[in-house]
């Protein structure tokens, strides 16, 4: 049985997609369309691992802990585990990017839990139950993409905040979710918070 999201439209001005936005229309529901063929052979690196904890550690190339932010330089694999809140995951790179979510958590109170430059990024909830909140929950914004921003994955994500993106959003095949995608003049936005799969 397929699960339904009920995605909040938000009125959001296009020039202040990082703001805080306020007052809800009306609430429905559209089937995302699959997205194109897209493979970890596409992203030409090796994986690196993220764990947190009451420690941050990592492990691998291409990422590192800086002040609170997670910094990913380099296209690549990154896997994901454990709870964190008060920073983000901050893609610098413009090459693609696959961020393997298993049992993860990341909340931040002062800004995106995720903010990517890379053109392709993957968002995979690989197992378990994974959460991605931004600023003021439901009304901020908790993934923010330059480029086309793909979700797959067999396990639960539960996003508390819009995603936003310049390029598109897509959702991988085995994805149980219906959402409604609105394009604007700056890209593409799924107002409020959804979950997935």
């Amino acid at each position: 049985m397929k699960k339904t999201a009920i995605i909040p439209f938000i009125l959001l001005a296009v020039s202040n997609l990082t703001g805080c936005t306020a007052g809800i229309a009306e609430s429905y529901t559209v089937a995302a369309q699959p997205y194109r063929a897209f493979t970890d052979e596409d992203i030409h690196s090796s994986e690196c691992r993220i764990e947190f904890g009451d420690e941050v550690f990592v492990s691998g190339q291409g990422a590192w802990f800086s002040s609170r932010d997670i910094v990913i330089s380099e296209g690549g694999i990154y896997t994901i585990t454990g709870s964190y809140d008060g920073g983000s995951i901050v893609i610098t790179t413009e090459e693609p990017v696959k961020l393997t979510l298993s049992d993860a958590s990341i909340t931040n109170s002062g800004g995106c839990a995720i903010d990517s430059k890379s053109e392709k990024l993957v968002v995979c909830s690989e197992s378990g139950a994974n959460a991605l909140t931004g600023s003021g929950g439901d009304f901020g914004v908790a993934v923010s993409s330059e480029g086309a921003v793909l979700f797959v994955g067999s396990g639960t994500l539960e996003i508390q905040g819009s995603v936003f993106s310049a390029e598109g959003i897509d959702f991988g095949r085995g994805v149980s979710f219906f959402c409604e995608i609105l394009r604007t003049d700056g890209g593409y936005i799924i107002p409020g918070s959804l979950g997935i799969n």
